[in-house]
């Protein structure tokens, strides 16, 4: 996944601005020779799901960056993928953060856009990381 990571930092197109100190919003383009397009149509390149994703992720980084988290990510819900996103398009991506669950879970809402037309929509849950690691149910 490391591979993919870099691949959608190397996409971002200048800084992220905060639009208000729950809101973020980044552009991004992918070109043609990402390795998240192998494969992933031949002939037809598409954004698989799992980048678009990825890209609400490395946002909820700018949150931990201001002193929330770290994060484990722990569902996608909500999710609506309404265009095909193809290589050089760029993408704006807004995150929000919404809501805390207790004092161990907070999510956040993404919006992907191209050209102001909404491209595909999900909602992203942590659960806030622990500075120990969990314990194994094997180690019983």
């Amino acid at each position: 996944m490391n591979t993919i990571r870099d691949g959608i930092l190397a996409a971002r197109l200048g800084p992220a601005t905060w639009e208000t100190d729950q809101t973020i919003r980044q552009d991004f383009a992918f070109p043609l020779d990402f390795v998240g397009f192998d494969g992933h149509f031949p002939g037809e390149p598409i954004l698989p799901a799992v980048v678009q994703v990825g890209l609400g992720v490395v946002l909820t980084k700018s949150f931990q960056a201001k002193g929330a988290g770290p994060y484990w990510l722990e569902t996608v819900t909500r999710a609506k993928f309404l265009r095909k996103l193809k290589p050089g398009e760029t993408i704006t991506a807004q995150c929000t953060r919404r809501a805390r669950h207790g004092p161990d879970s907070e999510s956040f809402s993404v919006v992907l856009t191209v050209d102001q037309q909404q491209a595909a929509a999900y909602t992203l849950t942590f659960t806030l990381a622990h500075t120990s690691e969990p314990s194994d149910p094997a180690d019983g």
